[in-house]
């Protein structure tokens, strides 16, 4: 039996700095994982955007809408008060 039984999600995200070939330089590179709880799914990453594109997905198949998410607003470069209402 499901603790909730509404429209949710959950995901895990993993973030981790890889030195590379030449760890003496100081070269790193960082990556990640995101995995939706539910399906097992899970994709790697190099860019930080992959993430509420991956989310994005597995929300709409729960019926949330672009109104509703939250890392439209998280990600937005614009400061909110400087945003126009639709």
């Amino acid at each position: 039996m499901a603790l909730i039984n509404d429209r949710s999600a959950a995901f895990i995200v993993r973030v981790w700095c890889e030195h590379g070939d030449q760890p003496s330089r100081g070269v790193r590179d960082w990556r990640g994982s995101i995995e939706h709880v539910e399906s097992g799914e899970r994709v790697f990453f190099r860019e930080l955007n992959a993430v509420p594109s991956f989310m994005d997905r597995h929300l709409r198949d729960l019926g949330i809408e672009a109104p509703n998410r939250f890392w439209e607003q998280v990600f937005d470069d614009e400061p909110p008060e400087q945003r126009t209402k639709e």
